[in-house]
């Protein structure tokens, strides 16, 4: 009889247990205007760059300075969030910054300007990047932490996505000041509705207890990992290929990502192709999260590798449209594909390495060093592929990113 009810309890437990899994946070849903307005606007920095007279060099110096602002950004508005034990005050500080800092480079005048206000932005904008996930930790019961967390990224991608997909729509009808102002417009009501829908949760989140979670989405604001939850670093033992590999891997998206869109400028390709470019890119990641994430039961390691080496066929055929320049532009657009399908195995199976192989009181400061030397990694790689393409050419820019990932599955394979 004791059995039976150890088992009708074991039962009833777990019953209860995912009854509330289903149950979404209706504030999740504030999130999409946000992520309509970031990502519709994300090519414009680039493409209004060159316009005004940049190059390769001053892309890849406005996103390492960006990406930089937004790093510290998060760290900063973490911290002062943990501190004031609040959330809801950030969230909407980042929600307001699309608005304000979008209107603001529609009347830029010089790359210089554009480059002043765009990191501007990005350190506003980093206030959305750690303190929601603190918010979605609260809203939410612990066992279903994996599934919110996953849902509240898988939300946000798709209105990535569908910012994308409107400004393909928009481009052919408005110019770039003008899609500034309209991605602005698009993000206000985001403002409102996280006033309306967002509760305020005071209550101070034990990082340190929180572990890897393996089904988030990235969204690829600035091409780095945007789960900054962590501040405190440290070396735990057996991650330091690990560190070393990841640290390559990344100096290779800085060379690769700021660049494509330099590239199909300067071949002649409208505004209207980079966006496709985008769509495919995005849009092939965020529909593999799921799959890939319920895959890895077959081994972590197994399906790190796997994105490594689908990466370097994304270099590898960039490089071969380089060569072949009558088919660059269906290699092109074959190897942002292949780029984006990469990011789904490794962004998934990373944390989930870092999380199983840091120590249970080592995983905060574990994650934090993982976020830092992935954050590192881009900012360096954004500089010296712009510097690189001006001397040597998107050749050997993008020949340098695939000798980098093979030196990454190198680290990887010891």
């Amino acid at each position: 009889m004791s059995q039976r009810v150890a088992i009708a309890v074991r039962n009833a437990s777990v019953a209860n247990r995912y009854r509330y899994i289903p149950k979404i946070p209706r504030w999740f849903y504030s999130f999409v205007p946000f992520k309509v307005a970031t990502g519709g606007s994300s090519a414009l920095v680039s493409l209004y760059l060159l316009e005004l007279g940049g190059n390769a060099s001053t892309v890849g110096l406005t996103f390492a300075l960006a990406s930089l602002a937004s790093m510290l950004g998060a760290l900063f508005w973490g911290r002062l969030s943990d501190r004031t034990l609040r959330r809801k005050p950030f969230i909407l500080l980042g929600f307001a910054s699309v608005p304000v800092f979008l209107s603001a480079m529609a009347f830029v005048k010089t790359p210089a300007q554009l480059i002043a206000v765009n990191t501007a932005y990005a350190f506003f904008l980093a206030s959305t990047l750690s303190v929601p996930i603190a918010l979605v930790l609260r809203s939410v019961r612990k066992h279903s932490w994996d599934h919110a967390i996953g849902k509240f990224n898988e939300i946000s991608g798709w209105g990535w996505v569908l910012g994308l997909v409107l400004g393909f729509g928009l481009s052919r009808f408005l110019s770039i000041p003008q899609l500034f102002i309209a991605f602005a417009i698009l993000g206000i009501p985001s403002v409102v509705m996280g006033e309306r829908m967002i509760r305020e949760a005071p209550i101070y989140i034990n990082r340190r207890a929180i572990r890897a979670f393996g089904n988030y989405v990235v969204e690829k604001a600035r091409y780095f990992p945007s789960f900054i939850l962590h501040t405190s670093f440290s070396l735990p033992e057996g991650l330091e290929r690990f560190y070393a590999a990841f640290l390559l891997f990344w100096i290779a998206a800085g060379l690769y990502f700021p660049q494509i869109p330099v590239l199909l400028t300067s071949e002649g390709y409208t505004r209207e192709v980079v966006y496709l470019a985008l769509i495919a890119n995005s849009a092939v990641s965020a529909i593999n999260y799921t799959r890939v994430g319920a895959a890895m039961g077959g081994g972590k390691e197994r399906v790190l590798r796997k994105g490594l080496l689908l990466r370097a066929g994304a270099f590898a055929t960039i490089v071969l449209g380089m060569v072949l320049s009558p088919v660059l532009i269906p290699l092109a657009f074959a190897s942002y594909i292949l780029a984006g399908y990469s990011w789904a195995f490794i962004g998934v199976s990373s944390t989930a390495i870092v999380g199983e192989k840091a120590g249970e009181k080592e995983k905060g400061s574990a994650m934090g060093t993982y976020n830092v030397v992935s954050s590192a990694g881009y900012i360096a790689g954004s500089a010296i592929g712009g510097a690189l393409i001006s001397s040597a050419g998107f050749t050997a820019t993008f020949g340098l990113g695939l000798a980098l990932i093979g030196g990454s599955l190198a680290l990887l394979k010891r």
